[in-house]
């Protein structure tokens, strides 16, 4: 995960010069895509020779309530240009493992700390692009790792999103989440929503069985309605919650504005994450 931030540049350079992304044709609308992205990514580490910043690193002193801070290496995972009502947008897709501190000397990643996403919408200006919405600096991954293999969805009639499923294990309990980023206005919003949850390598499903929790999930996007103007998740649940049993469960989960899409109340892994 340690790529560096330039070979991606070069990539994309390449990539805008021969038109493979559909819209730029000349290297001058590449080094403009990079001139947006690099403030947002400032620092160099000499060592790692990697580009990154200073983010949150998902985990928060208990003491003052403050986030942790961490030093990122970052990457592209995804960039694609889709063709909108609006005209082409670029979405892309950035990852980061923790690598630094804040002095810039290498660490270890702890179970603790998360990795690291962003997120860009970049919308043509001239020959080139400017940013219509950004959030550079989510958490997403575990161990320390940025969350990789984002897969860009349409989640509205005009608004595609990325989507990915982050993983992790405490004491014996785990659990899978869907992360969901998609634009609004200028800023990127995240939503996360639990699908996968097992206790029993904490005991919980021996003797017991109120304390069990043992699901899997199966969803999809029903692009043929929207509510609040996105197309609602519909999950389907098997399994034990709390020793209850559920089989092909349904549940539908839909979007707020400004919210992201929201877990019901009576949805059995509300908060499982």
């Amino acid at each position: 995960m340690y790529a560096k931030l330039h070979e991606s540049i070069l990539i994309l350079k390449l990539f805008l010069s021969f038109g493979l992304l559909g819209f730029a044709t000349n290297a001058s609308a590449a080094a403009s895509v990079m001139d947006i992205l690099k403030p947002y990514y400032p620092l160099y580490n000499k060592a790692l020779k990697c580009h990154g910043a200073i983010a949150p690193s998902g985990s928060v002193n208990g003491l003052t309530n403050e986030p942790y801070m961490t030093g990122y290496c970052i990457d592209i995972d995804r960039q694609k240009v889709i063709e909108t009502d609006k005209g082409k947008r670029l979405y892309i897709l950035i990852t980061g493992d923790v690598s630094f501190d804040e002095n810039g000397e290498e660490v270890l990643r702890g179970h603790a700390a998360s990795g690291l996403v962003g997120m860009f919408v970049l919308k043509p200006k001239g020959k080139g692009w400017q940013v219509e919405s950004a959030n550079p600096t989510m958490n997403a991954g575990s161990y320390g790792l940025g969350l990789e293999g984002w897969d860009l969805k349409q989640f509205a009639t005009n608004t595609w999103g990325f989507m990915n499923e982050h993983g992790d294990t405490h004491q014996g309990y785990y659990s899978d989440s869907l992360v969901i980023l998609t634009p609004s206005g200028s800023g990127i919003t995240q939503s996360w929503i639990g699908i996968n949850f097992n206790n029993e390598n904490a005991g919980k499903c021996e003797d017991d069985m109120s304390e069990c929790d043992n699901t899997k999930t199966t969803f999809t996007i029903d692009s043929h309605k929207t509510v609040n103007g996105f197309y609602p998740l519909e999950i389907t649940l098997n399994g034990f919650v709390k020793g209850k049993k559920y089989h092909n469960a349904t549940y539908r989960i839909n979007y707020q504005k400004n919210k992201g899409y929201i877990e019901p109340n009576e949805y059995p892994l509300k908060d499982n994450y």
